[in-house]
């Protein structure tokens, strides 16, 4: 039973995610739907040849696929400040990923009209978005589709919740359980960047997965 469930809901998913690449492609974006997580990972490996140096931010999507260890099974070398780090060697892992053949990664929150929406704390992520230096590759789960850019970015600060809590961190929102729009220290929210479209020269690619990913 729980089978056919799961293909009906793959069934409804789908017109959705093709319309919403549709946009993606009418924006430059060079977009694709993959209806699962495995579709995804196969698409990513066709992207990133063997032995390239993959910069994969603080994504929990990636992560997800289990892309990490598919890459380093070909042979790529991946760049990340994942994990227990000095801060000097966050730093530069940082300015690895930013500096690699590949910046893989994901999105806060993608509208129905193609924008891509992404928050950071330090701007390395969104920073790397709008000028790295590599081919930048989304993967974005389907979860995080909003009608309009305001629920968007709504919706962008809303993940900062759960991805304080995996941090550790406590800001206001972690508390309440809600966007607070907090101005203390702790605030996770510092830096959005809305990707209207690649920026000049950057060859960049959008997978959109029919399937729940990251927060």
């Amino acid at each position: 039973m729980s089978d056919m469930f799961d293909a009906a809901r793959r069934n409804a998913r789908e017109p959705v995610g093709n319309a919403v690449v549709k946009a993606l492609r009418g924006r430059g974006f060079d977009a694709v739907y993959a209806a699962s997580k495995e579709k995804a990972l196969g698409l990513i490996l066709e992207m990133i040849p063997k032995g390239a140096g993959v910069g994969i931010p603080g994504t929990v999507t990636v992560r997800e696929l289990g892309a990490i260890e598919a890459l380093e099974s070909r042979g790529c070398t991946i760049y990340q400040h994942w994990g227990p780090l000095t801060q000097e060697a966050r730093l530069q892992a940082r300015m690895n990923e930013n500096a690699a053949d590949f910046f893989l990664t994901s999105a806060n929150a993608l509208t129905q009209d193609g924008e891509i929406i992404s928050i950071d704390a330090d701007g390395n992520r969104v920073g790397a978005m709008a000028w790295g230096q590599g081919v930048l590759i989304f993967v974005i789960g389907i979860n995080k589709l909003a009608s309009t850019l305001e629920e968007g970015i709504r919706r962008a600060r809303a993940a900062s919740i759960p991805n304080a809590l995996r941090l550790g961190n406590t800001p206001p929102c972690a508390q309440a359980g809600r966007c607070v729009d907090c101005r203390g220290a702790s605030r996770l929210c510092r830096a959005t960047l809305i990707l209207e479209a690649p920026t000049h020269g950057r060859e960049t690619h959008v997978i959109l997965v029919g399937t729940e990913l990251g927060y």
